[in-house]
């Protein structure tokens, strides 16, 4: 699985398709975030925000990925390691380069924000910095895993028509983002953006996107192993 991991990471890389989920995220967070975010929003806020933007740039990046090989080629790789294992390296690829995004996302708002700090002294106040940062991170995990599996579901080799993959995906993800059901709004307002009503439990919005995410990715793997196998 690590060798088969390590092939799509590098196609992913080598075909340049990460670039525009890339861009995205950047003009998302760095860009759109300066007008989205109220006037003087806090890290909480900010951090929200780039976990936010994770869900359409995983999906695109999963779509990318997904879509990425001929036919041939991906013949050969099914035969080679298995279609199934194949195909669950491809998500993986996807899902590692979108938790670089989230990282980088992160480390960007905690620049460009800053942490939280005493009024008297302007020491950071620790416990509140990594209370943020820890909520942040599994904010940005949360709709890291959405966007992975909406893409799964909506995608080849379960979705083989590109106009109704893309159409599909689309959807989905402003869905998960509007929809108060939604494993990832639930994370995002818990961070601090948007309303703070009918907030879930700590830990079910993770546990439920986990649960989407091993759900997409086993109907994608089946799928693939029997269209390819």
């Amino acid at each position: 699985m690590i060798a088969l991991t390590r092939y799509q990471l590098s196609l992913l890389l080598r075909s340049h398709r990460w670039i525009p989920p890339a861009v995205l995220y950047v003009l998302g967070v760095a860009g759109l975030g300066g007008a989205a975010l109220p006037h003087g929003a806090g890290l909480t806020q900010g951090l929200a925000w780039s976990a936010l933007i994770l869900v359409p740039v995983e999906a695109w990046l999963t779509r990318s990925m997904l879509t990425a090989e001929p036919a041939a080629a991906r013949a050969c790789v099914a035969a080679a390691g298995g279609p199934r294992r194949a195909q669950v390296a491809a998500l993986i690829a996807a899902l590692l380069v979108g938790a670089v995004f989230g990282l980088l996302g992160v480390a960007w708002e905690a620049f460009s924000l800053g942490l939280p700090r005493l009024p008297a002294t302007n020491a950071i106040r620790t416990g509140a910095a990594f209370a943020d940062l820890g909520g942040g991170l599994a904010a940005a995990l949360i709709c890291l895993l959405v966007g992975s599996a909406i893409a799964a579901l909506l995608n080849p080799p379960v979705v083989r028509r590109p106009a109704a993959g893309m159409l599909g995906t689309t959807g989905a993800v402003v869905l998960a983002l509007a929809w108060n059901a939604s494993p990832a709004n639930a994370a995002v307002r818990s961070v601090g953006y948007g309303s703070q009503e009918k907030a879930w439990p700590a830990g079910v919005a993770l546990l439920a996107a986990v649960v989407l995410l091993a759900l997409a990715w086993a109907i994608s793997a089946q799928v693939a192993a029997r269209r390819d196998g």
